[in-house]
């Protein structure tokens, strides 16, 4: 069945700012998604159209864009993802009951190495992760610079009345959440008068946002015993994802952080439950790129936002998202 993009908009907000430049990284994003959706049985020719990147790595002020040479051989690695997911076909997810050893052996990995291999490179990721928190913290000037383009984007989609989804990755995912906050219960007019729109799908991906320390920087901490001013209002649907081995997200717990409480104040519906989800143990194929820093480490990074981007029920989410069956 064809589908109908003219009101549709994927909106893309990446993480840690070691990036490369806009145009790269949305086209990598892109071949990911959309290779995930088309496993998914849809078809969607023109889908690029309806998906925007809201790029804000060039706020830090010491972000130096990865060069091309690093970029060519990103690009093979995203193409063995793709060809990961191909091969695999649905089974990116350790099911209810199901051997967590025995699925990861399928796979040819070993759950114990592949849980200490994630150390190996928790000093690097960490490390990073906690210098642009700290300067999201500490320099208002340059978090609203993160947030700018996200808000930029969001404005321009409800100004097109487009339905939204919003596909989150790492620190993205709390500068989304932020954004989503200030449109729900900011007072100035430049967020009042969106006040009744919404996004029908908020994708968090290998998100610290069950952290308390993350939740400390967010504009919600001053509303923590205030109710619904705790949360965002405007999400029709959360799915949040964590991969095996992430250091960032591994065996964070939304439901009790955030979905438990949202439902009991009936910003997110009970039923069905699937308006809220919680994915966890998923599978992250991204090996990193070799270059001089790393010839001698761990290979595999399921952090990466590639591997999340090529999970399937991400993309049969995608799917009905974008056919408008989301029920």
């Amino acid at each position: 069945m064809a589908i109908d993009l003219s009101r549709k908009r994927v909106i893309m907000i990446h993480g840690l700012a070691s990036k490369p430049r806009s145009e790269a990284l949305h086209a990598l994003w892109s071949q990911c998604l959309v290779e995930n959706i088309r496993l998914s049985a849809s078809r969607l020719e023109s889908l690029p159209s309806a998906m925007v990147h809201a790029y804000w790595a060039d706020a830090v002020p010491h972000h130096i864009p990865d060069d091309a040479g690093y970029v060519r051989k990103l690009r093979t690695q995203v193409d063995a993802v793709i060809e990961a997911r191909r091969q695999a076909g649905p089974r990116f997810h350790v099911k209810r009951g199901e051997v967590l050893g025995a699925f990861f052996k399928d796979r040819g990995l070993d759950v114990v190495k592949a849980l200490a291999s994630a150390l190996t490179i928790k000093d690097d990721v960490m490390r990073r992760y906690l210098n642009e928190t700290k300067l999201y913290d500490q320099d208002q000037y340059i978090a609203d610079r993160m947030r700018t383009p996200l808000e930029d984007a969001l404005l321009k989609a409800w100004d097109d009345d487009c339905d939204v989804a919003i596909l989150s990755h790492s620190m993205g995912t709390f500068i989304a959440y932020d954004v989503l906050w200030r449109f729900s219960h900011r007072a100035v007019p430049a967020f009042a008068r969106y006040r009744d729109r919404r996004v029908q799908m908020f994708a968090t991906m290998g998100s610290p946002l069950a952290e308390g320390a993350v939740r400390d920087l967010l504009f919600a901490r001053h509303h923590q015993e205030a109710g619904a001013r705790a949360f965002p209002t405007n999400i029709d649907r959360w799915h949040n994802y964590a991969c095996l081995g992430d250091v960032v997200s591994h065996e964070h717990d939304f439901e009790k952080q955030f979905f438990r409480e949202m439902k009991r104040l009936k910003l997110l519906p009970t039923r069905p439950a699937h308006r809220a989800i919680d994915y966890g143990n998923l599978h992250n194929p991204f090996e990193v790129v070799s270059h001089q820093g790393n010839r001698t480490r761990e290979k595999r990074n399921p952090h990466k936002s590639y591997g999340y981007l090529v999970q399937p029920r991400l993309g049969s989410w995608m799917v009905d998202f974008l056919r408008g069956t989301l029920r």
